[in-house]
Formats: structure tokens, sequence, C-alpha cells
């Protein structure tokens, strides 16, 4: 997102746009508003949006002008944009750096670094769409650097636009109509292929739809189109019409719009179409009292703050919690807009616009500029990425301090505590959360390479990935696992048992469409390359298990028991013993949150009702009845005395409300594999 600190003149030269600051104010307060209060505006992300097509009129202009001069200098242009849109940027993400260390959760300050990291090298709108369809990222707390995404985009579309005019421009006529015919035939066709790509990646793979620059284009391109257009000319009913229709189509969008809205897509056509056509329509309002509202100094002031008021929101919204102890109410959220637009109003006074205009930095040498530019977003990088070495660093030193415990059953660690015999007089141990492990920084990075052989894309893999770990041996008992990731955060503990008792197993886990018949629809080349593999895989064991859901009612999961069970029966027949692992318990937000809080854990720590576990609407419970095949139930290493602790013997056992962390698994592995011994009859 940009916004000029001061009123920008048009593409063709008329004046003072007070339409277009007008157009930024809503902008920006529709997003923040969004954010802070999203029950009550919940379509308000609409407004970088606007800002897409504001940006792509404004800097059009600005470069054909250039180009028609003969002044245009692409070093000239990018050390203007990084003297107008870096200095705030970079200082406020050196803010987030300080907030993240002393006020957020150590189990989040990683994701934190990480965004801030992304933001400062501008690539952060790559960053989410990747962690969008990974599903270890999937579930992770919005960064205190997520808004950084629309600024991302719109850095990328600086770097890359003015090289279009010049291409599109070289070799043409002199003539400069037949310059700006050939540019708006181009930006139509980029236009028209951005969009479709919007709308593909929209349905195939919403993170990149909404995140990624290519699908972003398009509302550019739009405000570029404007630009470049003969100015449009209506009658006065007409201009009246069109401009009260587009500015009534805003406000509807940020209202109607919300969360379940397939945004960008062809939904995005409303707002972006209803701002092209207000700048279209010309700087004058239709009316003189419309004008007068239009050019109130409150609404241009705000608009002229609307760089600044984007930047500062979202790191206050996302760290407030951690700073009160509590979510926000309205007293604390009118302090976080105050605050935001009091930071804003004196950045831009004492930071932006001596940058900007300082006589000094206006006259710099692209190269200066350029150079100043790199050391910025290098002490911003070495700011985030040394934490972040740091508690890897730690994370790692702890878990090798303490591995010899963790696979002693006789030091009561993780699942020896509830499972091993002689462990009854530790229950009462505390550890301070420096202790533990994982670390609490390390959480969410304690997969233990569970997932390096996981499907993320099952509906349209045509072979589903698989691993082999264990024995090489040919008498080797032959286990295939199948499930979803649920299944995969067992493969670190079962990678350490498997060769010790002779087993060879083969991993068939991924997101979703874990093996039912028939099973969902769009999950129907996952199944059938699963009844290949496993029904002819010469396995003598097939391993079960998967995420107990809770979005279904009773019905759907009697016949998600029902598909289950009809796969299963299709491997007994083949001769393969199917065993089932029931899914281990669903956790509250509010338990995991505690745990990010707390400073010392034993038995008691955060624990939850049993009851909130949701053990007995697991599925695959009723399936093994139905299939009647062994059903393998760890629930007493999970809960204890109607509780379910957070961590047990200096143990996390959750990396977030659903995944057991590595470290647990590894605990938990040798009675699982006793449990498994037992269901196939070699105990």
């Amino acid at each position: 997102m940009s916004a000029a600190p001061r009123p920008e003149p048009d593409s063709r030269g008329s004046g003072v746009r007070t339409d277009i600051q007008a157009l930024r104010a809503f902008a920006v307060m529709a997003v923040v508003g969004f954010h802070i209060w999203p029950l009550a505006l919940p379509g308000g992300y609409i407004g970088v949006d606007v800002f897409f097509v504001i940006s792509g009129f404004l800097i059009t202009g600005q470069l054909v002008r250039g180009r028609e001069a003969g002044t245009l200098k692409l070093s000239r242009f990018w050390a203007a944009r990084a003297r107008r849109l870096l200095p705030a940027s970079l200082l406020v993400l050196l803010a987030s750096v300080v907030l993240t260390l002393i006020w957020a959760p150590p189990t989040v300050a990683g994701q934190y670094l990480r965004s801030i990291i992304g933001s400062a090298l501008y690539v952060e709108n790559w960053l989410l769409a990747a962690d969008g369809v990974d599903y270890l990222a999937h579930d992770n707390q919005p960064p205190i650097a997520q808004h950084y995404w629309s600024l991302s985009a719109e850095e990328q579309f600086y770097v890359l636009w003015p090289l279009l005019v010049i291409a599109v421009t070289v070799g043409v006529s002199r003539s400069l109509a037949a310059k700006r015919r050939a540019l708006l035939t181009a930006v139509v066709a980029i236009a028209v292929v951005s969009f479709a790509v919007s709308v593909w990646l929209t349905g195939a793979s919403y993170p990149f739809g909404y995140f990624s620059t290519v699908s972003r284009v398009w509302e550019f391109a739009l405000g570029a189109i404007v630009a470049l257009a003969p100015a449009l000319r209506l009658p006065r009913w007409a201009h009246l019409l069109a401009w009260f229709a587009s500015l009534a189509l805003l406000i509807a969008t940020a209202f109607a719009f919300d969360a379940t809205t397939r945004f960008p897509g062809p939904a995005a056509l409303l707002p972006t179409a209803a701002t092209a056509l207000l700048i279209a329509l010309g700087p004058t309002a239709p009316s003189r009292v419309l004008e007068r509202a239009v050019a109130l100094r409150p609404v241009q002031w705000l608009g002229d703050q609307s760089y600044g008021i984007y930047l500062w929101h979202w790191p206050l919204i996302v760290i407030a919690p951690a700073v009160l102890g509590h979510a926000p109410d309205l007293p604390h959220n009118l302090v976080i807009l105050m605050l935001t637009i009091v930071l804003a109003a004196v950045v831009k006074r004492f930071v932006e616009d001596p940058i900007r205009f300082g006589a000094r930095t206006r006259t710099a040498a692209p190269a200066r500029i350029g150079l100043a530019t790199v050391a910025a977003m290098v002490l911003v990088v070495a700011s985030a990425g040394v934490p972040m070495w740091q508690n890897a660093r730690a994370a790692a030193e702890q878990q090798a301090a303490v591995a010899d415990e963790l696979a002693d059953p006789a030091d009561c660690r993780g699942a020896h505590l509830l499972l091993a015999s002689g462990c009854e007089g530790h229950a009462g141990t505390t550890y301070p959360a420096s202790a533990m492990v994982p670390t609490l920084a390390g959480l969410m990075d304690d997969t233990g390479g569970a997932y390096g052989c996981y499907d993320y894309e099952v509906t349209t893999a045509t072979e589903p990935t698989s691993c082999t770990f264990g024995s090489t041996s040919p008498d080797a008992l032959r286990i295939a696992i199948n499930g979803d990731s649920h299944g995969a955060m067992l493969v670190p503990g079962l990678r350490e048992v498997a060769e010790d008792r002779g087993w060879s197993i083969d991993t068939y886990v991924g997101r979703g469409c874990v093996w039912r018949v028939p099973g969902a629809e769009d999950c129907a080349t996952r199944y059938a390359t699963l009844d290949e593999h496993i029904l002819q895989g010469d396995y003598d064991v097939l391993l079960v298990t998967a995420l107990n859901t809770q979005d279904v009612d009773d019905a759907a999961r009697e016949v998600i028991a029902q598909e289950y069970a009809a796969a299963w029966r299709a491997a007994e027949q083949a001769g393969i013993q199917v065993v089932v692992l029931a899914d281990n318990p669903n956790v509250p937000q509010s338990a995991q949150d505690c745990v990010a809080a707390s400073t010392e854990f034993d038995l008691r720590t955060c624990a939850f009702p049993e009851a909130d576990a949701h053990l007995d609407t697991d599925p695959l419970r009723a399936a093994a009845e139905l299939a009647d095949v062994p059903l393998i139930d760890l629930s007493d290493a999970y809960c204890v005395d109607g509780a379910c602790p957070m961590a047990l013997g200096g143990v996390i056992v959750y990396r977030d409300t659903h995944h057991i962390t590595a470290t647990f698994s590894r605990t938990l592995a040798p009675y699982l594999a006793d449990e498994l011994e037992r269901a196939v009859g070699q105990r």
C-alpha cells in the first residue's frame, strides 16, 4: 500500500486530486476498522484493493509523463520510491522487532521475526502464500508484519511496471498518441491475463490467489487503464449517477463482503471497478456540497496520513493482547486507534517528510539512496534474524541435553510420566519454563522432520509421496501408515523404534483424504492410488489414524466411519491386518494460550477437562468396531483423573491445538509400539 504525504496531481497534470486523498482516507479506515472490529466491518479488507487501483493510476501517469518528456530514468524513479516508502516502513519493522522481543509470547516470537524479515525484503506476500498451503503453518496466528504483504506486492509492482512502460514504448512511433495506444493495449492484455489467473488461483490455491502479485496485477492495471484512456466525459446527470453508484458500491462491499467471500477473484471487480470509475470521473465531485465534503480538512488529513496509519495499526493490534494480558475491549481498541494515528503523524512529520523532501536526500545520487536502503534493510533483517538464530540454537542445545532422559522411562519425562511404572511419585514435579522441551520459542518448529514425506496437495497428486524407514531385513514386519497430519506426527517416534523392533514402515500421509470407500469426491484420485499401493504393497499391517475433526455432525461421522470400515475390509481381504489408533485430544485455544504465558509447568498447568477433549466423538473408534479391527487407545497417555495436561514431565505435549510435538512423539512411540505388537499378536 502507498499513500503520498501531499495531494498529488492526476496523470494528466490537471492539479490536486482531493478526491484521491479522500479515497485513501476511506481505504485506510476501512482496513483499520476491519482489523479492529471485524464483525462490524467484515469486508473492510477491500481498502487494500482501493489502494492498488490508486497506485496503478498515479504511478502509470507519472511514468508515462516522464517517458513522453524523455526524463524517465529508472534509477531516479526507484530512488524516489525508496525515499517515499522505505524510511517509515523499515522504522515500523524495527519497532515491531522491539515489540516482539519485549511482549510477544515466546511460542509465536519466531513466527513474528520471520514475518519481519520477509517484510524487510518485500517478499512477505509470497511467504504468506506459501504458509497458506503449508499445513504446518496453516494454523499459525497472524504475524506482526502480515499487513506488509500488500506493501510487498506494491514494491514488486514498482520494480516491474517502469520496465514494462519502457519495453512497450521502445520502437513505437514518435507520436505520443501511438505510444499511449500501444501501452494501453499491453496493460489491458496484462489485466485480462492477471484477472484470469486470479480467478483460477482463488479457486485452486486460495492463499496464492489472495497474496501473490500475479493475481493482483490486474488491480493496478485497472488504475493504469484510467491513466492511459481518454478522459471520461459524461452528462451531468450521468456523472452524478455514476459517482453515487461507485461510492455506494465501495461502501456496500466493505459491509457485505466477509471472510467467506472468495476474494480476490470476480468479487474484487466490484470495489476495484468502483474505485477506477471514481478516479475516471475526475477530481471534481458532482455538486458543491459533495465537493466540500470530499475536501474537508479531516478527510484530506487522513488521506495524507494513510500510509503511516496502515503501517502502524497492525503491530499495535497484534501485540495488544500480550501487553494487556487479555483481548482488548472497546476502550482499549479506541486507544489503539488513537495511538496509531498519533504515531503515523509523528513519523510523517519527523521521518517521512524530511527524507522525502529534504534538500540533501532529494539531490542525492540514486546509488547513495540504494546503498542507504540496503544498509537499512540489512539492519532490520539482522535485528530479527539474530534472535531467531539464538532461539534455534538454544532449542537444539536443550534437546541434546535431555535426550538420554527422554529415552529412559525411569526419568519419567513426557509420556513416560503417565505410562511407565514407578513414575507415580514424579507427578508433582515442577519444571521452570526455561527447562521445558521443546523450548517455548522452538515449539512451533518441533516437528522432527515428520512432514518430509507429507502430501500437501492430495487432491491433485497422481502418486502418493511415501518414505520408508526402519529395518531392511527381508523378514521385517512391513507396516503402512495411512492418515493425515496426525499420522505424520507419529513419524519422529516410530522412526526411532522401527529398526529396533524389526519393522519396515512406509508412510502414506497427506493433508486430508485419509483412505475411505467411497469417500469424498474430490479425493477420488488419492483413494485410487492408495488402493493400488496399500492393497498391492505386500504389507503385514496397516496403521490408520486421523484428525478427529469437530466441524461435522453425528450423521456425517457415522457416514465417515462406514466409509473407513469399507476400505479396511478390503485391506483385511488382501491379508493385511488393520490396526486403528484413536486420535489424541482436541486442545482448547485457551489452553494453548496458557502454555505461551506460563513460567513453570506441572500436571495442573494449563490442563483442560477431559470432557473437552472430544475423545468419544472420534469416527475412527466407531469404524474400528464396524470393521472388527483392533483399536489402540492411548488416551491414558494424554489425560489423567479427568484432566488433560498440556505438559508431562517437562515435555510440552502439543505444538498447536491438535498436533503433538515431535519430542512428545518420541516418548510416546515405545508404548504405541507395544500396543501395535499386541494388536498383531506378536506378544
